[in-house]
């Protein structure tokens, strides 16, 4: 009997380790699961820096981040978390997360949307193209996504394809003024300025007050050298009376026509303004320069210096004057400062090579 008694013994002991065992491994794994859920992000095949981890652990983002380890298949929380990084220039972790909320739900326009949009601010054209369209494609019935499709097209170059979308679009919604203001800055791009007056005539019709469309129309105008877009200009200018741009544009149609003393007043006035409109300076600048009032020139120069300290125009420009007035010492101090922040100044390298400096 006492062989038997101590096998059973033996194999009660070797169950209870066994089992003992077991208990340790599965505590072990639990630990080990915990701990990736709380130093991780759930992207099991993506890894990310330190300063990156920071980054997902701050803010709102890092709110998201929180209920991501709680719940790490939910694809709305790594939309969502893509956005606020978009919001914030993270480019490169939003679009890991919004590619994981494709990855759990692929078929889900907005994902594809956003994505498309995504690549679209980092001028990747032909991705976001691919993005945007099929986000088209799983909700045509979106204005807005037709709309983005079509702008994307647009800026890629594919204008042929863009007016198609735009026509199609057109005939899927009433008309409303953002469909013919694309439609004019293609027909633009496709150099058919009468095709893009036309659009923007539509657009106007539909949203009179529409500043960036009267805007516009002014410009199109202006580039035909049709003296009509004066009347554009000062209909936005009444628009938004604290803008200095419809005055600019006046003022520069006016030098382009060399109706030099009109520039000069509509000049002055948009610097009363708007003091930071650095275009105004420069070509109040320019005109003294045409008219050798070279110490009118350098008052302008020299204001706008204080305005904008790392604009190269501005030195370039006073050291044209200075040239002109004979100080080719100060010529060549503005023209390497130009240099300075503009390496591919061409105009104020060839300056100084005429000055005999070697750039």
């Amino acid at each position: 009997m006492q062989p038997d008694f101590l096998l059973r013994f033996v194999a009660m002991i070797k169950r209870k380790i066994n089992n003992c065992l077991f208990r340790i491994i599965v505590v072990f794994w639990l630990m080990l699961v915990a701990g990736l859920g709380e130093t991780g992000c759930h992207h099991t095949d993506e890894k990310y820096t330190a300063e990156e981890q920071a980054i997902l652990h701050q803010g709102k983002v890092g709110q998201i981040t929180d209920s991501i380890a709680s719940f790490p298949d939910n694809p709305e929380l790594y939309a969502h978390r893509s956005q606020e990084l978009a919001n914030i220039q993270q480019f490169k972790l939003a679009g890991m997360d919004i590619r994981k909320a494709l990855q759990l739900r692929p078929l889900e326009a907005q994902y594809n949307f956003q994505l498309g949009e995504l690549y679209f601010q980092q001028d990747s054209l032909q991705k976001a193209v691919t993005y945007l369209r099929r986000a088209v494609e799983l909700k045509s019935q979106s204005l807005v996504y037709q709309m983005e499709y079509a702008n994307a097209l647009y800026h890629a170059g594919s204008y042929s394809e863009a007016l198609r979308v735009l026509e199609r679009t057109s005939k899927m919604y009433p008309p409303v003024a953002e469909i013919y203001g694309l439609q004019s800055r293609v027909y633009q791009a496709m150099g058919d300025t009468a095709a893009a007056i036309a659009s923007m005539r539509e657009a106007i019709k539909r949203s009179p007050d529409n500043y960036e469309a009267i805007m516009a129309m002014g410009d199109l105008l202006a580039a035909t050298g049709n003296p009509q877009c004066l009347i554009w200009y000062r209909r936005a200018e009444k628009i938004d009376t604290t803008a200095a741009e419809p005055i600019y544009a006046q003022a520069a149609f006016y030098e382009k026509m060399h109706q030099p003393g009109q520039a000069i007043s509509l000049l002055n006035h948009c610097i009363n303004v708007d003091a930071f409109y650095t275009d105004a300076y420069l070509l109040l600048a320019k005109i003294y320069l045409q008219q050798h009032a070279f110490n009118k020139g350098l008052t302008i120069l020299n204001l706008a210096q204080r305005m904008a300290p790392a604009n190269d125009r501005v030195y370039f420009l006073r050291g044209s004057c200075w040239e002109k007035m004979g100080d080719t010492a100060r010529a060549m101090q503005d023209y390497r400062r130009s240099l300075i922040f503009n390496k591919k100044a061409e105009d104020a390298r060839q300056a100084l090579q005429r000055l005999g400096i070697q750039p």
